[in-house]
Order: C-alpha cells, then structure tokens, then sequence
C-alpha cells in the first residue's frame, strides 16, 4: 500500500466510531451504562467486524457508492438482528431493548452514509490528479494496448493509470507509458519494476496457448489479472467479467474468498479444531500408543508440504507406513494396496483416523478444514510443469478434506492428478460456505461408511 493510504480507512472508522456515539448518547442518559453490558459489546463486535471483513474500510477510490450504502446497511441490519434473537432466544435484559437497537442502528447508517458518499466522491475527483489510481500494467498486442489505454486516459473516474507497456519488441508509441520488450518469464520483475497492481493481458501477440503459461507465472505476483479477449471467444472457469467502458475484461485474479467468507471459514475452522482436539484427546492418545505398539517408529509422521501461497509447512499425521517407506524409492504415491501401509494404518486410513492431528495445522493458520489437499514440494515442482493452472490450487489454504478427496481415488498417474485437479479448480472457482458445509457432511459420510482414501 503506497504512501497515505491508511488516512482514508481510518478516517471512515473515527466517522463510523463517532456515528455510533451519537446513536448511544440520543437513546441513553448514562452513556457509560449500556458499555458495561457485554451484549452492547457482542453488537459492536458484530457491527464493526462486518464493516471490517467486508471491505467497507479500504482505500479503493472506484469503489461504488450504491455497494457502500448495501455494506453499511447489511452490517446494522445483521448486529441488531443478532442482539434481538439472541435476547428472545436467551430471555436476556438487554440494556437498551429492541427498539433501542433498531433506533441505534438507524442514527448509525443515517450518519455513516453520507459521510461515506462524501470521502469517495472527493477520492474520485482525485483520481483525475492520478491521487488514489491502481497502477496498470498492460501486456501484449499494441494495437489493442493502445485502445485500453485511450479509454483508460478519457476516463480517469476508472481509477487506472497506465505504468507500463510490455510486448514482443513493438512500442506502444504513446507518450509517458514506457515500452518494454518481455516474456511471460520476465513479467514478474517488470510488475515489481513499476509497482503494478493489476496486469491487463491483450493476448494477440502471444499466442493462445501461451495464456496459460502467463496467468500461472504472474499468479505468484500479488496483483490483480485481467484478460481483454477476442470478441468470438469464451472464457469460463477463470473469473467474473468486468468492462473499461464497453471493452469486457476478464479477472483472472479476483479475491477467491470475500474477506466475510475468509473471516468465516477461519472462525469456523479454530472453534471445530479447537472443539474436536478437545473431544478426541483420549482417542489420540490410544491410537498413539497403538501406532507405536504396532511397528517400529514415532507415532506422529511429519512431512514438509506446501501450503497457501506457495509457503512451505510441516503437516502431521498418525504413521500409517513403516517407518522410512521411501528410503529406497524416493517419494512416490500411495496406491490402495501399498505394501508400505501397516495393517493398522490401513484401518486408521479407511476411517481418516490417521488425519487427526492435523487440527493442530489448522489452529496454527497451515490449513482449513475444506480445501485442496497439500502436496509435497517435489510433486507440486513436478505437477506445475504438467498441469497449467496448477498453481491455482495454492490460492486457498489446503485442507484436512476437499471436493477432490469426495470425488476422487488414490493419485496412481498424472491421469488421476489432472481429474482431481479438475475439481479442485471446480471447488476454488464455487468457494462458499454452503459449498464446505456440503463438503464436510459427504466427509462424514465416507467416514462412516469406512470408504476413505
């Protein structure tokens, strides 16, 4: 975040802070009354977390006024709905009653609103003085990066500014976007160059089947990607289509998970490790000393992996293998009736027993409970050369159970990986939280039924 940015986002929380107050002071005598009441702080908490998660205190000078009024409201409308049944439910003495939320949410969106159409309104008219753009780097055809740039430099309420031009040696020929000859292996340092934050692919002059090649090199770039293209063709799978004033753009790199999603899953995810570690200590301790019991080795396997973003971690498992399995082999799949697997870790396997002590990877932030299933670096090395948009698979935090593992079977060939990735990309394309509910019920059932993997 360059310079500044953070005045922006703090100004609309001290308003927002403010707002609330004068909510409090005009339905209570003794302000301090109600503060003491730990349900006034549930729904301040459930306010403002809101607002935070949703995106409504960031920078973002395009950012739509309608969107921002939906935000403020949503919040207001959920905090007091939760106090309310959480009253009528729970038979509580709320300090200030129904109506006293409902008038203390009113005042807070009747303040907050204006206030917010005021700040983003004046960050447009900055915009035209290049104060608050996204900084653009277009790649690709000329021909087509000069049209982009035309409508982006008549329109600056958009919010780009064009930093830079990168093609196969031709220049863009318009005065202050400096041209600059590259391939899709030099464009990283080219974005960290000009500090872009979006990269706009005008794909004529790469072929179409190099697109592949540029999404997963510039995927570990943190910028925003879009696609301008031809008019006959259709893309799915990537992202949602956006327009620069009747030219459609497609985000190839838009936020996967909404910040109230993310926030969502996490929360999910620490109180169902925390609850389930709690639950089965016992049985960790038994299977532990069954495992240790059964063959030669420690009861805990640990093994690098890699996680979201590329970042390496140590997961851990119930030893299911004699120890030192691939001491001879190198590392190679497991396949149904793997040799390597003890008697006990094959039961341990059939029932996913063995993956229990991964609610510590969870409550460490290594993992989810829903996603793709962490690999190994030399095969996730090794899959990056096979599979173009394998990359994509690192975008999310990996998981103890996923779309693929419900799906699919053992990996036995690249055949196998290429299906399972299928629907991975399928699960990170439809992430949502009736998606990981739905996941984790089918898990229960294979669980149950004794079908694991």
């Amino acid at each position: 975040m360059r310079r500044g940015r953070w005045l922006v986002p703090l100004l609309l929380l001290g308003w927002d802070i403010f707002s609330l107050r004068v909510g409090f002071e005009w339905i209570v005598t003794d302000l301090m009354a109600p503060m003491e009441n730990p349900w006034v702080a549930a729904y301040i908490v459930i306010l403002f977390g809101m607002l935070a998660v949703d995106g409504a205190y960031t920078y973002n000078a395009a950012i739509s006024r309608v969107d921002e009024t939906f935000r403020v409201g949503r919040a207001a409308i959920v905090a007091t709905l939760c106090l309310l049944l959480a009253g009528a439910v729970g038979q509580l003495r709320l300090p200030i009653g129904p109506r006293g939320f409902v008038k203390l949410s009113l005042v807070f969106t009747a303040l907050s609103i204006p206030f917010r159409w005021i700040v983003r309104t004046i960050q447009k008219k900055l915009l035209r003085f290049r104060i608050g753009t996204r900084r653009t780097l277009l790649v690709g055809a000329a021909d087509r990066a000069r049209v982009i740039a035309g409508e982006i430099a008549a329109k600056p309420e958009l919010g780009y500014e064009v930093v830079g031009y990168v093609g196969a040696g031709e220049d863009l020929g318009i005065a202050g976007i400096p041209s600059m000859a590259g391939d899709a292996g030099t464009i990283p340092g080219q974005i960290k160059m000009t500090r872009s934050d979006e990269v706009i692919l005008t794909h004529d002059t790469f072929q179409h089947e190099l697109i592949p090649d540029l999404i997963t090199t510039i995927n570990g770039s943190p910028v925003i990607i879009q696609i301008l293209p031809d008019m006959s063709e259709t893309v799915t799978g990537l992202g949602r289509t956006e327009t620069i004033y009747g030219l459609p753009l497609i985000r190839v790199n838009p936020d996967i998970m909404t910040p109230w999603i993310a926030a969502t899953k996490r929360i999910g995810d620490l109180l169902t490790a925390s609850a389930v570690l709690m639950l089965t200590f016992p049985l960790l301790l038994v299977i532990g000393l069954l495992v240790r019991l059964g063959s030669a080795g420690p009861a805990i396997f640990s093994q690098e992996r890699v996680g979201y973003r590329g970042r390496h971690f140590t997961i851990h498992k119930f030893r299911t293998m004699y120890n030192n399995a691939e001491e001879n082999s190198g590392p190679v799949w497991a396949t149904p009736d793997d040799p390597r697997i003890t008697p006990l870790g094959r039961f341990l396997r059939r029932f996913r027993l063995d993956e229990l002590p991964q609610m510590w990877n969870i409550l460490n932030g290594d993992m989810s409970f829903v996603g793709p299933r962490p690999e190994r670096p030399h095969f996730v090395d090794l899959l990056k050369g096979e599979f173009a948009f394998y990359h994509r698979r690192l975008l999310v935090r990996p998981g103890l159970t996923g779309w693929a593992q419900i799906r699919g079977n053992y990996d036995n060939s690249l055949d196998d990986v290429g299906s399972k990735l299928r629907h991975d990309l399928y699960y990170i394309e439809n992430l949502s939280i009736r998606l990981d509910l739905k996941i984790l019920l089918l898990t229960v059932k294979v669980m149950l039924s004794g079908k694991g993997q």
